[in-house]
C-alpha cells in the first residue's frame, strides 16, 4: 500500500479537519445514486484506526458503504461506528467459502448489521491456489465441478437471505468469463440460479480485465444487475488474458473504461448503489484516491 497508514484514532479526521485532504460541499450534485464505497479498499487503514477512518470516509462525502468482513467487532459496534460516521451500511461481502461453512451464521450478521444486501465475494474452488497473482490463481483453482457445486447453492442462499427481509447477488471477478471446458462460468451461475432471488454485482473493472464488455452485459441481463463496483483500469488487457493492473485506480485518471455510456446504461437498467473501489497498491494515498473518486464522479 502507497502512502502513510494512520497511526492513531483520529489522524485521519484530523488531516481532513486540518485541510490536508479535500472536503466536498454539502451538495449530492447530479449522481445518480449516493457516493458508496467498498471498504475493501481501506482495509489496511481500518485495521489500524477503524473509527478514524470511517469518519474521514463520511468527511470526504461517501455515504454508502459495503461491507468486507468486520475487523474484529460485533455487528452491533460496527453498525453503532458508521452510523457516528455518517455512513449507512447497505450491503455485506461473504465468500461463497463462508457461505458453504456456515451461511445462516453469515446471513444473521448481514442481518444484524442491518444491510439490504448480502453478496457472495468470491467463488469456493475446489483445490488449492497456485502462487502468485490472487486472480490469475483462482481461474486455474477453478473447475467446472467446482462453479457447477457453487452454483447449486446459490438459489438456497437466496431463498434464505430473503427470508431474513434482504436480498442476495453474487459479484464477479475476471475468471467468471473464462471457459471450463466449454461453458463460461459466468453463463453457469446465471443458468443456474433464479433471477428473481439471485441478482449480479457488476465489478465494471473486473469484467473488463475478463474480456467482457460491461455494456453488453447491462443491456443482456439489465434484470438481474442491481450493484455496481466502480473502479479505474489501466489498460484492457487483450481477450483471453486474464490481467489485474489496477494500480492507478482512480475513476478518470489514466482510465481506459469510458465510464458515461456505462453508467448511463446501468441508470437505465435500474441498478441501485455503485461503490466505489480502489485496489491496492493505489497509486496514492487511499483517502486521495477516493477523493479523486469522488470528484470524477460528481463531474460526470
Amino acid at each position: 500500500m502507497v502512502g502513510t497508514a494512520p497511526t492513531r484514532r483520529g489522524f485521519l479526521a484530523s488531516m481532513l479537519a486540518a485541510g490536508a485532504l479535500p472536503v466536498p460541499a454539502l451538495s449530492a450534485g447530479r449522481l445518480a445514486w449516493p457516493l458508496a464505497v467498498q471498504l475493501w479498499s481501506v482495509d489496511a487503514q481500518l485495521k489500524q484506526d477503524f473509527a478514524g477512518t470511517l469518519q474521514a470516509l463520511g468527511r470526504l462525502g461517501y455515504r454508502e458503504v459495503e461491507t468486507a468482513g468486520l475487523h474484529g467487532r460485533s455487528p452491533r459496534a460496527f453498525r453503532a461506528a458508521a452510523d457516528r460516521a455518517g455512513l449507512r451500511l447497505v450491503s455485506a461481502h461473504f465468500s461463497m467459502a463462508d457461505l458453504f461453512n456456515d451461511a445462516p451464521a453469515r446471513i444473521a450478521e448481514a442481518k444484524a448489521l442491518g444491510v439490504q444486501w448480502v453478496v457472495a465475494s468470491a467463488p469456493r474452488p475446489e483445490r488449492a491456489l497456485p502462487p502468485g497473482d490472487w486472480a490469475e490463481g483462482m481461474r486455474k483453482a477453478m473447475t467446472l465441478s467446482a462453479w457447477q457445486h457453487n452454483a447449486a447453492r446459490l438459489n438456497g442462499y437466496g431463498r434464505a437471505v430473503a427470508g431474513a427481509g434482504m436480498q442476495f447477488a453474487y459479484h464477479n471477478h475476471p475468471f467468471e468469463f473464462a471457459f471450463y471446458e466449454g461453458r463460461r462460468a459466468l453463463d453457469l451461475l446465471l443458468a443456474a440460479s433464479d433471477p428473481a432471488i439471485v441478482k449480479l454485482e457488476l465489478d465494471v473493472a473486473w469484467a473488463i480485465a475478463g474480456g467482457a464488455d460491461p455494456l453488453q452485459l447491462l443491456r443482456r441481463h439489465g434484470d438481474r444487475i442491481r450493484l455496481l463496483h466502480l473502479k479505474g483500469l489501466k489498460t484492457r488487457p487483450p481477450i483471453g488474458r486474464y490481467g489485474s493492473d489496477f494500480r492507478t485506480g482512480i475513476l478518470g485518471t489514466a482510465d481506459a473504461i469510458d465510464w458515461r455510456p456505462i453508467l448511463a446504461a446501468a441508470r437505465q437498467a435500474g441498478v441501485r448503489h455503485a461503490f466505489v473501489e480502489q485496489e491496492p497498491p493505489t497509486a496514492c494515498p487511499i483517502l486521495e484516491s477516493l477523493a479523486a473518486c469522488r470528484d470524477y464522479l460528481r463531474r460526470l
